[in-house]
């Protein structure tokens, strides 16, 4: 695992020095702890940080091929880099070493930039291939130098470039970008709107204008011609409606997940388990116990305070029934102290609260084990997510007339308004859910969350910005992801897997646990599992509309797994109590940050807009702890980046 960045002067003329490659590579330290390299080649310079895994004496980078003129840096594991090698070797190639890295370089002679089809595994890596176009069979140009940017399929690792005038400039996070005096730090206004209403930045876009990201499935190519960028890999092309039946599919996964699991084992360092308490970290969890010999070190953590809703309980159970070495945390953290260390790792504004503890646990696991394998993206694959159940209720909904908006309006009205009763709490989700039922699926999916709505987002900016994003939507973003003919849950797991899961949760998997020098290795997002995942029927993911009908297909193929009391359980998200934090200790941290003075000097949000909101939250009338988050990091972020 690693971080790499570089620059490409494809059409300057200009020469890389060290001393650029040293400054940017500095900034990724916590990336790689073990090791760093260089390549400097006039117009190109490549760099990278280590964090040794695989080959530990030999896994040094940039790793070239036998004469050279092939030169790559990889932040990533490969897991069939051994099959690969042998096929590779038989083919004649020589290796110097026993990385996984070297691998791809090899692979790259034989196939060009499509060898990222060979490849099981998370990545994101570049090669420069100093040869003449003509030695190539698959162009006859005769310009030297090539440099290609390759980005996995699911999006597990990340990827950034910048474009200032003839140069390209890369780096797996934007801080080694930013670096460049070249590159700008004028914000991207409709990068900002998108983050209020989905409390991070969807690919392509950045918070800079002048930074892109690399999506998922995605590979860059850069020459003296420019640059290009296209599609390799698309999840929508997998769904097909001809669907594999129920008892077909048990079988399957059960075989793709325990395979999954097996073979991110590999490693040369101590490697352990992030234990949640959930269905999905705990199914990890006990099919590692079936496959080590040695006990599986597991990891938890829970907030302190009966305002935090800890699953340490349901964690330690299954570490019980399956003597795990247990190491459990449990943190009383000081947000005030936190946020700054949080928004710088995350590079750009991300107000996805459960950063926090995830933060938290990378740190605290980081002296016992360099690898954790982790139950993230079960949800989105499985269907585990409450707005799916909304879904499945918004859609018999809409038989009814639009008249029973109106009857059942007026009668939750009677229902009292603060949140602090159960009554005021039900006014709140039903009138949600009224809100919502009827709208496209790209404002239902947003309606279900917590974050802005189109309406209120917009009066939150000020005239003058308001004029940078006048034709932008949010719901008009996502819906663009979608195909026809899909049912409204099928719409729902198409959105999370194409914008959600690459773009919040792998970015706060990396970037959290990076931040302590621990690689997350993720295996229900396991590709083979995710391509089948894809020809699965939703009614058959989610059979009915009660809460014990979600991940149905995880809970029947693993029930001999997971003791029954953990296994019929209903899921429970981390809860991070933002409500009562900034209700309390961190109130008047809240109202400094946010104050109206200082929203007025930052001049993008409507100082009255954001007072009214913290105002509502105070008085209870509104729980608005994540837009008061989403404000507060991006303030903290502001005085950071940009002050």
């Amino acid at each position: 695992m690693c971080g790499i960045c570089g620059v490409f002067e494809f059409a300057t003329g200009q020469t890389v020095t060290l001393k650029q490659l040293e400054r940017m590579n500095r900034t990724m330290v916590h990336r790689g702890p073990d090791d760093s390299g260089h390549f400097l080649n006039h117009g190109i310079g490549m760099a990278m940080r280590r964090l040794s895994i695989i080959d530990i004496a030999g896994g040094h980078q940039p790793v070239g091929n036998e004469d050279e003129k092939i030169q790559i840096i990889c932040n990533g594991e490969i897991y069939n880099y051994r099959e690969l090698q042998k096929v590779l070797k038989e083919r004649g190639h020589r290796f110097r070493t026993q990385s996984d890295t070297e691998v791809i370089v090899h692979l790259y002679e034989e196939y060009g930039p499509d060898c990222v089809h060979h490849l099981d595994g998370m990545f994101s890596f570049a090669i420069y291939d100093s040869r003449p176009y003509a030695e190539r069979r698959d162009q006859a140009q005769t310009v030297s130098g090539r440099l290609f940017l390759i980005r996995d399929c699911l999006g597990k690792k990340p990827l950034y470039y910048a474009n200032p005038g003839g140069t390209l400039i890369f780096g797996s996070e934007l801080k080694p970008i930013l670096q460049d005096p070249r590159v700008s730090r004028e914000i991207d206004y409709e990068a900002l709107y998108h983050y209020l209403s989905l409390l991070m930045v969807p690919a392509p876009f950045t918070i800079f204008k002048a930074i892109r990201k690399l999506p998922a499935g995605y590979l860059l190519e850069c020459d003296a011609n420019g640059i290009r960028v296209r599609r390799y890999w698309n999840y929508v092309d997998l769904v097909d409606e001809q669907y594999v039946p129920e008892q077909e599919a048990v079988a399957e996964i059960r075989r793709l997940v325990f395979a999954a699991v097996e073979k991110r084992l590999i490693s040369e360092v101590p490697l352990g388990a992030f234990l949640s308490g959930g269905l999905d970290s705990s199914l990890v969890v006990a099919i590692m116990s079936q496959l080590k010999e040695e006990r599986v070190k597991t990891f938890s953590i829970g907030f302190e305070g009966p305002e935090a809703h800890n699953e340490l309980p349901f964690a330690r159970a299954l570490a019980k029934h399956y003597h795990t070495d247990h190491h459990e945390f449990v943190a009383k953290p000081n947000i005030i102290e936190l946020l700054p260390e949080i928004v710088h790792f995350a590079d750009e504004p991300f107000a996805i609260s459960s950063s926090i503890p995830l933060y938290l646990i990378a740190k605290a696991a980081r002296p016992h084990v360099t690898v954790v394998l982790t139950g993230d993206s079960g949800d989105e694959l499985f269907g585990g997510y409450e707005h799916y159940l909304y879904e499945r209720w918004a859609e018999a909904y809409r038989l009814f007339p639009r008249s029973t908006d109106s009857v059942i309006g007026g009668l939750i009205s009677l229902l009292p308004v603060h949140l602090d009763s159960g009554a005021g709490r039900l006014r709140g989700r039903i009138s949600r859910f009224i809100a919502n039922a009827r709208q496209g699926s790209g404002q239902r999916r947003l309606g279900w969350t917590s974050g802005w709505q189109e309406s209120e987002k917009r009066a939150l900016f000020t005239p003058d910005i308001r004029l940078f994003f006048k034709e932008t939507s949010t719901p008009a973003f996502l819906e663009r992801r979608l195909t026809n003919g899909r049912d409204p849950v099928g719409h729902e797991m198409l959105m999370d897997i194409l914008v959600w899961l690459p773009d919040e949760m792998l970015t706060k998997m990396d970037r959290m646990t990076m931040a302590s020098s621990v690689e997350a290795r993720c295996p229900l997002l396991d590709l083979k599992l995710v391509e089948f995942m894809a020809r699965i029927d939703p009614k058959i993911k989610i059979p009915g509309w009660r809460a014990f009908h979600l991940k149905h297909l995880l809970r029947r193929t693993f029930s001999d797994l997971i003791p029954q009391e953990l296994l019929r359980r209903p899921k429970h998200g981390f809860n991070v109590p933002l409500d009562v934090w900034f209700r309390n200790a961190a109130r008047p941290f809240v109202e400094s940050v946010l104050s109206s003075g200082q929203v007025k000097r930052r001049g993008i949000f409507e100082p009255t807009k954001v007072s009214e909101l913290l105002e509502n939250h105070w008085s209870n009338i509104v729980n608005a702890s994540n837009r008061i988050y989403a404000l507060l990091v991006f303030e903290i972020w502001a005085q950071e980046y940009l002050d």
